[in-house]
């Protein structure tokens, strides 16, 4: 450390005023320092004097401030000004030295320039950010690393836009050096919150830039003047703040304003934060340039994949799954939902169902269904186009399930194929969402592959459907040309009339032989128990059928429970919500009439179906007519043979009768005789006799006898039916009661009956007291089939056989019949027990024929046998003819 060799003149002390740091050198030593130097050093002037000037500046180093100082005091060519660093209490500081010479001494001037150097840093690497920035691809990134940029430089800043008549600041950052006495308010918050046209931000949006000179003053010109005192307050208490607003124009359009803050921003630094604000705006010009081609081709490619799948799809619901995902990825929707005509009408305005949905959940989608959200697009109108609307806009069904749903905003897309609408794509959104034109573009395109697809299965389909109908009705011809069974063919019929139509159920209805009823002669679906019902052809205006087979039009009933035609009580027997109704007619002949019923919801038959079907049912009935035909040449041979059966039988029934009544004659004379010896012996002998088992063996012989006698009588006797209308239900109790109280003595074996009686079995006209004869012998052979007990099971139900009748099941769980034995169970005399006359089964099939009926039995494989008997409804009467010539 040197000394100084004489005092400092006193003029040097005039220094100690000048707010500047001021020290003089004499041969490399301080010989005064003033006041100022001392604050800026952080050190005491006494400790300062005395000091060589390298323990004030930096060590030197080729080049440093130190060694330009000692060349410019060695008088060498040296700037008079240049900067150094001055050793201070702190570490170090940049100063700008200034040198004079005065005599044999320097006097150094020095300035505190930190501020200047960290401008120059600070807009360097502002320069370096807008550089940066331009590789980005997406406006968010850009605006992110802005952000981030600014933070780092501890620049205070803001984003604002214009909104309607105010301005919007979106996202505002303060650096914590700017409001030192307020940390909490520093860094950077997204604040959208609105405000008002302050003059700076004014300036800046009409000239690209503007200098703000306090912006304490502009940020209470920007909030609402209920807030001016606060913000004036977290300002002024600190020194003021300057600051740059520059515009961000995008596309050559304003966009934003970029407001920038520091405390050592000049007005100079306009032009070089303009030049930031430019480069922002070229980075978000070529991000939003770079997004725009990338959404498109992103557009493009979902487009192409959708493409792919719709035309690689072997029916649309395949690419239900794969399309709509393509639209929830490339819109971020919350849902899709394709809603398609019920049937295939394609009527503009007709409300459409939903058929897929995706991001709902089942309660969801049961709301939407409900609401119906779309209709098919009318040719003309708004409804062309894809619409895109807030929830609260729509009508009310649908704005209460949105709403219910949280879904804010609605986008309809039409799905069309040339001017005819085929469907309705719905996509939504849980946030109010606006479509820019390219998602608008790209989802009118996604639209058009759907709809497309879905017509071009359509059309499939349809050639499909067609090919299977004229396969389905060469399959008819063929299967109706190849029986004359009239049974066959109406089941053939009724199959292949409820398969061309697609409905559940279908019914063929035929007339009575005297045209006053049709009756349902054969039904395929779920009411096979509606065969045999008749219904009246009367002028009732509540019957569809009847009127089909007056007027011999085609009838067709989109909703029957509204339709005020409908026999409710039909109704309701079929199920049926829709019916479509045919007449069978061979040249001006009605032969029938044909139903075909939709069970599931209202359904309105189209012209197609309706020509198809009449296809199936113009061969149908020329099938029946062949068959009515086969059958009345059938009748008449039948006819023909009964009567020469008739005729062989009468004569045989007669000769039948003839010795009978000489057996009866000749064999009831001696059993009075033989009766009254009996009785007569048992008095004579007494109950105690050895001898009177025999007379009772004779007496019980002689009783067999006598009812031999009776049995012979009464099948020789022709019957003369007297008829009536008898419940068939009644004669049944009766003679299976009497049946199982007749044990001959004996203790009734344990049998179970089992009741099996259709509801509203009609009444026969018959004359009761043969019928009960004849229900009687059946039940007593069932249950003698059953000595050691068993079921017998009793059944009646309505029955067509050529005509409405009431067939009777009688069953037992006996031994059964052998089969060589079952074709002489009906001959008089042929029995099996040991006890029976052979005339029981005789007599029944004698009372049976007399009523036109018809009986016959069947063994099952399980064991029992089955009697059915069948009686018609109303049987003709025809004249009895004599059996023994009396």
């Amino acid at each position: 450390m040197g000394t100084v060799p004489e005092e400092p003149e006193a003029e040097y002390r005039l220094l100690d005023d000048m707010p500047l740091g001021v020290f003089v050198l004499r041969d490399g030593v301080l010989v005064h320092a003033n006041a100022a130097l001392a604050r800026l050093v952080g050190a005491p002037r006494e400790e300062l004097v005395g000091q060589p000037v390298t323990a004030l500046l930096e060590e030197p180093q080729a080049d440093t401030p130190v060694d330009r100082l000692a060349r410019r005091l060695g008088s060498a060519p040296v700037a008079g000004t240049y900067e150094a660093w001055l050793r201070t209490a702190g570490g170090g500081m940049r100063v700008e030295l200034t040198v004079h010479s005065h005599a044999r001494d320097w006097v150094v001037q020095a300035r505190d320039v930190t501020s200047r150097v960290r401008r120059r840093t600070v807009l360097r690497k502002l320069a370096e950010l807008g550089g940066q920035v331009r590789a980005l691809h997406s406006e968010e990134a850009v605006r992110e690393e802005v952000f981030r940029g600014l933070e780092a430089l501890e620049l205070g800043f803001a984003w604002l836009t214009p909104r309607g008549v105010g301005v919007e600041l979106s996202v505002a950052g303060l650096a914590p050096r700017l409001v030192p006495h307020a940390p909490a308010l520093g860094g950077r918050v997204p604040v959208e919150t609105m405000g008002g046209w302050a003059p700076a931000l004014v300036r800046t949006w009409r000239d690209g830039s503007a200098w703000v000179e306090d912006l304490g003053v502009e940020a209470s010109r920007f909030v609402p003047e209920a807030r001016m005192d606060t913000v004036l307050t977290v300002f002024q208490r600190a020194e003021p703040h300057r600051a740059v607003g520059v515009r961000i124009d995008v596309e050559n359009a304003p966009l934003a304003m970029l407001l920038l803050a520091a405390e050592w921003l000049s007005e100079e630094d306009v032009a070089a934060v303009r030049l930031f604000g430019q480069q922002v705006s070229s980075a978000l010009d070529a991000a939003r340039t770079i997004q725009r081609l990338s959404v498109r081709a992103t557009a493009l490619s979902a487009l192409g994949r959708l493409a792919s799948q719709a035309a690689s799809a072997p029916h649309p619901r395949a690419f239900f799954g794969s399309g709509t995902e393509e639209i929830a990825g490339l819109l971020s929707c919350d849902a899709v939902c394709l809603l398609l005509p019920a049937d295939s009408r394609h009527e503009p305005g007709e409300p459409l169902e939903l058929v897929y949905a995706r991001g709902l959940s089942e309660d969801a989608v049961a709301r939407v269904r409900r609401a119906r959200l779309g209709s098919l697009p009318r040719p003309t109108g708004m409804s062309d186009g894809v619409q895109v609307l807030d929830a609260e806009a729509c009508p009310a069904p649908t704005r209460d399930a949105l709403r219910a749903l949280a879904f804010q905003t609605l986008v309809s897309v039409p799905l069309r194929v040339r001017s005819r609408g085929v469907g309705t794509l719905s996509v939504l959104f849980h946030a109010r969402r606006r479509l820019t034109p390219l998602e608008l573009e790209t989802l009118q395109g996604m639209g058009t592959h759907f709809a497309a697809a879905i017509e071009s299965h359509r059309l499939l389909d349809e050639v499909r459907g067609r090919a299977e109908d004229l396969a389905l009705m060469h399959e008819v011809g063929k299967a109706l040309a190849a029986t004359l069974e009239l049974d066959r063919l109406l089941a053939t019929g009724v199959t292949s009339l409820a398969r061309i139509v697609d409905v559940p159920d279908a019914y063929v209805l035929l007339p009575d032989a005297k045209g006053e009823r049709l009756a349902i002669r054969a039904a395929t679906g779920g009411h096979p128990e509606l065969v045999g019902r008749d219904l009246p052809l009367d002028l009732s205006p509540h019957s569809l059928a009847g009127e089909v087979f007056r007027t011999r039009q085609p009838l067709r009933v989109e909703d029957a429970r509204v339709d005020v035609r409908m026999d409710d009580e039909l109704r309701r027997a079929t199920d049926g919500v829709a019916y479509m109704v045919l007449p069978l007619a061979v040249h001006a002949q009605m032969v029938g009439v044909a139903v075909m019923v939709e069970t599931r919801r209202p359904r309105r038959f189209t012209p197609s179906e309706l020509e198809r079907a009449d296809a199936i049912a113009n061969q149908l009935s020329l099938a029946l007519e062949g068959a009515r035909l086969v059958e009345d040449l059938k009748k008449s041979y039948a006819e023909l043979a009964r009567a020469q059966e008739q005729l062989v039988h009468r004569e045989r029934l007669a000769a039948l009768g003839e010795l009978s009544a000489v057996v009866a004659h000749e064999v009831r004379n001696p059993l009075g005789a033989i009766f009254n010896s009996v009785a007569t012996i048992r008095r004579i002998i007494g109950a105690e006799s050895p001898a009177a088992p025999l007379v009772d063996i004779v007496g019980e012989e002689a009783d067999r006898l006598n009812r031999i006698v009776a049995d012979l009588l009464t099948f020789a006797r022709p019957p003369s039916p007297h008829l009536y209308p008898v419940s068939v239900t009644q004669l049944l109790e009766e003679a299976v009661g009497g049946a199982l109280s007749d044990a001959g003595g004996q203790t009734p074996p344990p049998v179970n009956v089992e009741w099996m009686m259709e509801e509203g079995v009609p009444s026969v006209t018959v004359d009761e007291r043969l019928i009960r004869q004849a229900f009687l012998n059946l039940a007593l052979n069932a249950v003698q089939a059953m000595p050691q007990g068993g079921t017998l099971r009793v059944v009646a139900r309505r029955a067509w056989l050529d005509r409405p009748g009431v067939q009777v099941e009688i069953s037992d769980t006996g031994p059964g019949i052998p089969l060589e034995l079952r074709a002489r169970v009906f001959e008089p005399f042929f029995t099996t027990k040991a006890q029976g006359t052979g005339l029981g089964l005789a007599v029944v099939k004698r009372i049976v024929d007399s009523h036109l009926g018809q009986l016959g039995l069947d063994v099952p494989e399980t064991g029992g046998t089955v009697f059915r008997l069948f009686l018609p409804l109303e049987p003709p009467v025809l004249p009895v003819l004599p059996l023994t010539g009396g």
